[in-house]
């Protein structure tokens, strides 16, 4: 945050005191509702993407916290932004509308349109592709990973959730994309690696949260389809 001191703008810093988003237990002692925390970081995130100039483009879980006195969760390291420009949105409100429907051919068109292609492009082929790369996507399973603190013996639960697999399937997607003459914009694959890791939140914290249908989801109300699967990703 910025604040003035003798007419001066000078940046100050904040304490966030709040527990991992992946410490199940933890969470459990700071949120009465983790699902509910959940939702709240979800309206937040999207809507800074859809009503703001920027939007965090870094949202590993260390990046947030679950706040101790609010239950609320705190973002943190905005050392990576994102800017999604009036040109692409629309067609990435149809790309993440078709993406939520698994609608590979309508998904192709938004990238075409999305991104930079030379020669007309084989949408079909295109599609037939991103199928392939969602397939392997949709296999992906976050674990739960169990500790024990070697002075207590108590265990702990945690959220496993591979960033380094999160990476590598974004570069996937967007390879697959050149391979079929299209060059997407760099805030394409900062917005998918972000959903991608909200997905696996939404797999982990609130599996029977339906993203599509929940009311307490505001976002959804600018890219929902009333089709199966309901996952973010």
């Amino acid at each position: 945050m910025y604040e003035r001191y003798s007419g001066k703008r000078v940046m100050t810093m904040e304490f966030l005191d709040g527990v991992a988003l992946t410490d199940l237990d933890a969470i459990k002692g700071v949120s009465s509702d983790p699902e509910l925390t959940l939702v709240n970081a979800l309206n937040v995130w999207f809507g800074s993407v859809l009503a703001c100039e920027s939007f965090h483009a870094d949202v590993h879980a260390g990046n947030l916290l679950v706040l101790r006195d609010t239950g609320k969760i705190g973002f943190i390291d905005f050392g990576i932004v994102g800017r999604v420009s009036p040109s692409t949105w629309n067609a990435m409100q149809t790309f993440l509308q078709s993406t939520v429907s698994r609608e590979y051919d309508r998904m192709a068109l938004a990238l075409v349109t999305m991104g930079a292609a030379d020669d007309d492009v084989d949408v079909e082929k295109f599609a037939r592709d991103l199928k392939r790369v969602y397939d392997a996507i949709d296999a992906v399973e976050p674990s739960v990973v169990v500790s024990e603190d070697l002075d207590t013996g108590a265990q702990r639960a945690s959220v496993a959730v591979d960033q380094q697999e999160i990476a590598t399937l974004v570069t996937e997607l967007i390879v697959v994309g050149e391979e079929n003459g299209v060059k997407f914009p760099r805030e394409f694959g900062l917005l998918l690696k972000q959903v991608l890791y909200f997905d696996r939140y939404v797999q982990l914290l609130a599996p029977d949260l339906q993203v599509v249908d929940d009311d307490r989801l505001e976002f959804m109300d600018a890219v929902a389809v009333d089709v199966q699967p309901k996952r973010l990703a």
